[in-house]
């Protein structure tokens, strides 16, 4: 029988450990802060502001890029008198705006959500296929909300904790770009009512508070599609899971949701192989859970809502010239929808009448 360890050999051994993890915490925290850019990120902005104005929000935009870039609180809230927030982020897939559905609910008497629905992000098979999509928001999570591990796990399980202790592993910063980086933030970096940090002259980016990116230029592409729909599957099972919970969630919180598709380029939609197919979907899932499906790229009234190459940044997202027509138009449809009428009167059933009778200023573009 080995003979039992004197106390005072394990307290020393307790005391290395708990050194070594101090060390370790250290290092971590030291080597964030060499390598680690988190002061250019607009989800570092958007999160803080939603923290920041816990309690006075009452609508939420949820929702990739094509979220963030289309609504433009600002008019929304002169319109209809809302208290409204962006909280769209970069390749935001379903799963990612459900836990931040929980983090705006948790802070505010919420009346309505409008989640955008791009099908790309209901396509896929799997949250881990697109792992930055998750830590740009885990990044900067409340650290003390059990969604922000909770949305970890779900992803990438205990790897992908390990971004969490290490972020440098996806977001690095360039060498040469680290001397200005060390500067911000020492100083005013992370001041989230300074937008100098998130705003990209070169890139054509600006970010204008509340979650809205304005965006310049137009597309040097034009406008092919490398992205179609699935015929026999428009959305993936991840897709129908998530937005199954988020449409659950609202309901229990009592909240309205809207399902809608910022408006894509005619031509884009041309492009894209069985686009009707994921239509069709949504709007039975609408029609089955009492909801409202808005696709404003099969939108009718080209004088509400005039769009031409223009109004584009790319081949599928909107400027902020574009941005601004199209939140317009997008209020105009709330006013009719709370003053009883049909929203669906405002919309094509179909991309071919759509294609047909009244195609935006893009359509035959390449």
């Amino acid at each position: 029988m080995k003979p039992n360890v004197p106390q005072h050999r394990w307290l020393r051994r307790l005391a290395a450990a708990l050194a070594f993890a101090a060390l370790t915490v250290v290092l971590c925290l030291g080597l964030n802060f060499l390598l680690v850019d988190d002061i250019h990120s607009y989800t570092r902005v958007m999160l803080g502001e939603l923290y920041t104005q816990s309690g006075q929000i009452n609508t939420l935009f949820l929702g990739s890029s094509h979220c963030y870039r289309s609504f433009d609180p600002q008019i929304v809230d002169e319109r209809l008198g809302t208290r409204s927030f962006n909280a769209g982020s970069s390749q935001q897939l379903p799963d990612g705006s459900f836990y931040l559905l929980r983090q705006a609910l948790a802070r505010n008497d919420l009346d309505t959500v409008y989640l955008e629905t791009f099908f790309t992000g209901y396509n896929q098979e799997k949250s881990s296929n697109v792992p930055l999509a998750c830590y740009l928001l885990t990044d900067y999570m409340d650290p003390l909300s059990i969604d922000r591990y909770a949305y970890l796990w779900e992803m990438g399980g205990a790897a992908a904790f390990l971004d969490l202790i290490f972020p440098a592993r996806h977001s690095i910063a360039s060498p040469e770009d680290l001397p200005d980086l060390w500067t911000a933030k020492l100083t005013d970096g992370y001041d989230i009512t300074n937008y100098s940090y998130v705003t990209y002259p070169e890139d054509g980016e600006e970010y204008r508070g509340n979650g809205f990116v304005y965006t310049s230029g137009t597309p040097p592409y034009g406008f092919g599609s490398v992205m179609d729909v699935d015929a026999d599957a428009p959305l993936s099972e991840f897709g129908w899971k998530n937005l199954e919970r988020i449409t659950a969630l609202c309901r229990e919180a009592g909240v309205r949701l809207v399902l809608v598709t910022a408006p894509l380029p005619s031509a884009f939609a041309d492009h894209t192989a069985n686009y009707q197919t994921y239509v069709d979907a949504m709007t039975q899932y609408a029609a089955e859970n009492g909801l409202q499906y808005w696709d404003f790229t099969l939108f009718r009234d080209t004088r509400l809502l005039p769009l031409g190459f223009d109004d584009f940044s790319d081949a599928h997202h909107l400027n902020g010239q574009g941005a601004e027509k199209f939140t317009a138009a997008f209020c105009t449809v709330v006013q009719a929808a709370e003053s009883g009428q049909d929203p669906g009167e405002y919309f094509y059933d179909t991309l071919e009448e759509k294609l047909q009778l009244a195609p935006d200023g893009t359509y035959g573009l390449d």
